[in-house]
């Protein structure tokens, strides 16, 4: 790997959202925007590898931070203790400004990353992204992500005697939510992550991507340990997905299992 000296980087503000963008001294024409998992952000160790690994090969990225209903949020884990009330559909379109961002700034290829729940974000960005700027997306790759479904979700609440289906958008809840035991979270907001019928699983929009997309899960995962196998289920019949795993990587892929995951990625670099 070269080490790119003259990289760039700076906090870009749109709309009380913030993005970390890195820049070569010669602007490549294509560009990684990069998506942090549930509750995360753009300075998670993942992800801040990731940016570094890329400006080593000298390669432009936009590490996302979503605001989740926050204006211009800082660089840290979204607190358990907030009342909830942001939306997927407000992530998405947040994903969809900083796109429109790298397109206004000439890049004509792009590469999107989605770690754990990013993945999904992703994917349902990217499918409900119109045909032309399809194009401009040359590959996606999904690094652990959740493969949850609505069903799932369904079941596992009813194990714990709440029956998500009757909940409304102006309901106040106490309820586990995004990994927050008991959350104060509001019932549209609630329903938008776990009973979302209009939203694509990871696996539902694997089914009916037309995208090249590389599924990089993790053996030692305990987050999202059935990712691996229901993609493997599907890979089969579509051309257009590759299915890989670090071998010993927890679902952070943290230590030098981090190489291995970033060899699979710039291999796979057009």
């Amino acid at each position: 790997m070269l080490f790119s000296v003259y990289a760039h980087t700076e906090i870009v503000n749109l709309e009380d959202v913030s993005s970390h963008y890195s820049t070569q001294a010669k602007k490549s024409d294509s560009i990684f925007i990069l998506l942090h998992g549930t509750r995360g952000h753009n300075n998670l160790e993942l992800i801040s590898s990731l940016r570094d690994s890329l400006d080593e090969n000298s390669i432009d990225s936009l590490s996302i931070n979503l605001s989740y209903g926050i204006k211009n949020r800082n660089s840290d884990f979204l607190a358990c203790e907030i009342e909830h009330d942001h939306t997927v559909d407000e992530s998405l379109k947040e994903i969809e400004l900083w796109y429109r961002y790298a397109i206004d700034d000439g890049y004509k290829k792009i590469y999107l990353v989605g770690h754990s729940r990013g993945g999904q974000d992703i994917m349902n960005f990217y499918e409900n992204l119109n045909t032309r700027y399809q194009a401009l997306t040359d590959s996606i790759f999904l690094l652990a992500p959740i493969s949850d479904n609505t069903s799932d979700h369904i079941f596992n609440y009813k194990k714990k005697g709440i029956d998500i289906k009757v909940i409304n958008d102006n309901d106040k809840l106490n309820i586990d939510f995004l990994g927050c035991n008991n959350a104060r979270v509001q019932g549209e907001s609630f329903k938008s992550y776990y009973y979302n019928l209009d939203a694509l699983s990871t696996i539902d929009a694997l089914k009916v991507t037309r995208a090249r997309v590389y599924v990089i899960t993790a053996s030692d995962d305990t987050i999202a340990p059935l990712t691996h196998s229901k993609v493997e289920k599907i890979v089969e019949d579509k051309t257009n997905i590759e299915l890989h795993q670090v071998d010993g990587a927890d679902h952070f892929f943290r230590d030098f299992y981090f190489d291995d995951l970033m060899d699979m990625i710039t291999e796979r670099i057009n």
